[in-house]
């Protein structure tokens, strides 16, 4: 207590003087301009910050935690009076645009036990979808914690599941396979609540779904989905730790400087929270992040120094062939297998690399665009035509970060990649985020009422793109499928019969929000397979457009088949379409039941947009993700 009330002193009389030091100097120009550590004894408080674009880099540079929203053209950082005083001493204007007061408490009255789970019940999760099906799904661990490394009995071992229809040798922690995977990862940052709330749910999803839902079926049959709920599970136990008030605890829990940096306190939040920030800490373009011990974005003492980030690196390693060479000009060939996600919240985004690099104006090019810049935008607005976000490389949308994970994910192996910030930064409802402390912590109940209806979509996309990612996002997406029977009731397994295959075939399904929205490709061909996708050497039956012609970016198509009877028989068939743009693209296959009671596979439609304000900016900035 001594030490934080000189410190507080200490960091008075440097406000008055105007003398700003870091405690560690990694970049000079950089560390030089951070903040000193704050006490968090005094109320919380949500500042916003009237700042010039190119003022932005000095803001971060005082390693003040600025959060993903905007509001019109200033951005927030949640601190308190002293941090406020030491904005508006460094020229920055500063008002509050909120105080955490009892009577408006954004974290009550949602519980952990009552809502969110805790990192014990995503382990027991894990261990019960693997008891329940096993033959989908396995569990895998694949490193430990920091605290666990340290002997500490609060440690965690780091869990992933693997779910896919499991034969001798699959999921192996080995590149050679011949079924593609799909990882998606959650928590890196621990108080990013909802992210875990979503793996949980597209776990559930894919093994509750198998053998009833066509296209699950279809992708849980030749696919891997692996899955990592929570990254950061020392950090989340952590927030957890704070009940009806999580803290706000971003990093992993790496003791650099416990007498100086912050500890939990009443008011949910460190100023200047001891640990390493696991999104700076990864082995690829690491160097250019928050500098200082107690930074929101400290970067770690090297690259990858995180038993965490290490054994993250480790299993994608083991889990995808390095498809790339390290020359930040070579492209990963379009023939690229594999896919990643990592989710973070909030601001409804779709970002993807380069994460690293600069960029001038509103648009990238092609000196700070990644190689397979074409792959990873299709990629990216494929996925948000379903969750409605706005979509485009971090700096056309917010600003560089380096050593993240989807930079090192496509970087090091050039698997397509990209993360998802989950959760609005407007206010215009109950799950927005804009003017309240529920940035990281929205309502529970949004979880199903507007994330996951929203992202599920979203995951799925992305799960079967992850067979060759920059090839098969070029192509046009299958919608609608229906099956129609002409039989009796009545009818043997000897007989035949005549069944009408009609699909709606798209190369416009990209999200509207965004930079350099994907251009739309007229259909130029379609085609069915039975029982037997393309990638298993099954026989195409072509079909026809609707009208006669193929010329247009959306066309029915169909075919009329006569087969046996004994197909349309059983739940056990399934049929893949798939269409080809005038580019020469196919997109991936959309699949469907063979049976006498036909079943459509929905046709997705995009999320209405929330109504925001008319000089609310198009972009909602992410300055931590």
């Amino acid at each position: 207590m001594v030490n934080r009330f000189l410190r507080a002193i200490l960091a008075l009389v440097l406000i008055n003087v105007g003398l700003f030091a870091a405690t560690v100097s990694f970049n000079k120009a950089q560390a030089t301009q951070s903040l000193p550590p704050q006490s968090a004894s005094s109320e919380l408080l949500l500042l916003r910050v009237d700042i010039a674009p190119a003022d932005v880099a000095r803001l971060l540079a005082t390693g003040v935690d600025v959060l993903e929203a905007r509001d019109k053209g200033d951005l927030l950082v949640l601190g308190n009076e002293t941090i406020a005083a030491q904005l508006r001493a460094r020229g920055f204007s500063v008002e509050i645009a909120q105080q955490n007061s009892p009577a408006r408490n954004a974290f009550a009255p949602f519980t952990y036990n009552g809502g969110y789970r805790t990192v014990a019940e995503h382990e027991q999760h894990l261990a019960d979808v693997a008891a329940t099906h096993p033959t989908l799904a396995q569990i895998v661990t694949y490193g430990q914690s920091w605290r666990k490394q340290q002997g500490q009995a609060d440690g965690h071992d780091l869990k992933a599941i693997c779910i896919t229809q499991l034969r001798p040798g699959d999921c192996a922690l080995s590149p050679n396979t011949d079924k593609p995977r799909f990882f998606l990862m959650a928590a890196i940052h621990a108080r990013e609540l909802s992210t875990s709330e979503m793996a949980w749910r597209w776990i559930d999803w894919l093994v509750q779904g198998y053998g009833v839902d066509a296209e699950i079926t279809a992708l849980v049959n030749s696919s891997e989905m692996w899955v990592v709920p929570v990254a950061n599970p020392d950090g989340r136990a952590r927030v957890e730790q704070g009940g009806d008030a999580p803290y706000l605890q971003r990093k992993n829990l790496h003791a650099n400087d416990p007498s100086n940096c912050q500890q939990p306190g009443s008011s949910g939040l460190w100023f200047d929270q001891d640990g390493i920030d696991l999104n700076r800490n990864a082995d690829f373009k690491w160097g250019n992040a928050g500098t200082t011990l107690c930074e929101a974005t400290y970067q770690g003492a090297n690259a990858a120094s995180e038993p965490e980030q290490q054994a993250l690196e480790q299993l994608m390693r083991n889990l995808f062939q390095d498809q790339r060479d390290s020359s930040d000009l070579a492209a990963a060939p379009i023939t690229t297998t594999g896919a990643m996600l990592t989710l973070h919240s909030y601001s409804d985004l779709v970002i993807f690399p380069w994460g690293w690099t600069e960029c001038s104006g509103t648009a990238c090019n092609s000196t700070n665009q990644a190689p397979n810049d074409v792959g990873l935008r299709t990629f990216a607005f494929r996925m948000s035509y379903h969750n409605g976000y706005s979509t485009g490389q971090p700096s056309e949308l917010l600003y560089a970060a380096s050593g993240t994970t989807d930079d090192w994910a496509y970087g090091q192996l050039g698997i397509a990649a990209a993360t998802f910030e989950i959760g609005p930064s407007s206010d215009s409802d109950d799950c927005g985020a804009r003017f309240t402390f529920t940035a990281f912590t929205p309502p529970y109940t949004c979880q199903d009422t507007r994330f996951w209806p929203l992202n599920k979509g979203a995951f799925l996309t992305a799960a079967k793109l992850a067979r060759q990612p920059f090839a098969l996002s070029a192509g046009p997406v299958i919608t609608g499928v229906r099956v129609n029977i002409s039989a009796s009731p009545d009818i043997s397994a000897t007989d035949n019969v005549t069944i009408t295959i009609e699909a709606q075939a798209r190369d416009d399904v990209f999200g509207t929000q965004g930079v350099r929205r994907p251009a739309s490709q007229p259909i130029s061909a379609a085609e069915v397979y039975l029982d037997a996708p393309p990638w298993l050497g099954g026989s195409p039956i072509l079909m026809d457009a609707g009208d006669g012609i193929f010329d247009t970016v959306s066309e029915t198509v169909r075919t009329t088949q006569v087969i046996s009877a004994v197909m349309t028989l059983s739940d056990t068939h399934l049929i893949y379409v798939r269409a080809q743009d005038n580019t020469g693209a196919w997109g991936p296959v959309s699949a469907a039941w063979l049976k006498n009671a036909p079943v459509a596979t929905p046709t997705p439609t995009p999320p209405p947009t929330p109504a925001v304000p008319a000089n609310y900016p198009r972009f909602l900035p992410l300055i931590f993700r």
